[in-house]
């Protein structure tokens, strides 16, 4: 019977590579030189894998904006994320303690992820402040419109040192998740063929695709599994057909 592999880390992505070349080029930049970075593109790229293995490997600071981020709140979450466990004060002495705790170690990121949730509110220049006072890099994470919301705070636009966007799957990035999540099991030339052009290259679905090619590995005790044997071309968990609303 095969076997589902445990996975602990990710698969070598180019993407999960770039990201982890922005960190380097910022950490190691001149420091007359901006120290903001932006990493951006379509939901399910992987962006945040790429930004969690990155915060690994440079120990970073990692906080997560949502719908309801408030300064405060992100303030009080990068505190918390610098080594501050019980965060208080005003938003005054909240960001000159966060500005404090980055002096002590100007080549720890900061990593700001679904910067999309703030990018178009007026304290996204706090992210500014942060890196300019303090020397440390500070990257933004979001979904593609980042950039087009940023335009409109040009203290922030102008100070990014690289836009770096995600990319989609290409063959080889799709053997490499193959590889990572699927282990002994095998897809047939014409299922992975399949899989990466109605995805579209999208991460996510591609593991999504990848975990039933698991379950109907288990269920038929095979090790490799074609396009018929998965279902065929309707089975697969592919980009939705919708109309793209205008951008406000």
């Amino acid at each position: 019977m095969t076997e589902t592999p445990k996975v602990n880390r990710p698969a070598p992505l180019k993407n999960v590579s770039a990201f982890a070349t922005l960190l380097e080029l910022l950490v190691d930049r001149d420091p007359k030189l901006p120290g903001l970075g932006a990493f951006f593109g379509p939901s399910g790229f992987g962006k945040t894998e790429s930004a969690i293995y990155g915060a690994n490997r440079y120990r970073a600071a990692y906080v997560e904006c949502g719908q309801f981020t408030s300064a405060r709140s992100l303030l009080s979450d990068t505190l918390k994320e610098l080594g501050e466990p019980s965060p208080r004060g005003n938003i005054e002495a909240m960001k000159n303690q966060a500005i404090m705790l980055m002096v002590a170690d100007p080549r720890r990121p900061l990593i700001i992820d679904e910067a999309h949730f703030i990018a178009h509110k007026k304290f996204v220049d706090l992210l500014r402040e942060l890196s300019d006072k303090s020397g440390a890099p500070v990257v933004m994470i979001g979904e593609e419109r980042l950039p087009m919301l940023l335009e409109g705070f040009e203290r922030v636009h102008n100070r990014v040192l690289e836009w770096l966007p995600a990319l989609p799957c290409d063959a080889e990035d799709f053997a490499l998740l193959v590889l990572n999540r699927c282990g002994s099991v095998k897809l047939a030339p014409d299922l992975a063929a399949a899989i990466l052009d109605k995805t579209k290259g999208n991460t996510r679905r591609i593991v999504i695709n990848l975990a039933k090619v698991l379950q109907i590995a288990k269920l038929a005790g095979v090790g490799v599994i074609d396009l018929a044997t998965f279902g065929g071309v309707s089975a697969i968990n592919a980009t939705p057909r919708f109309t793209a609303r205008k951008l406000l």
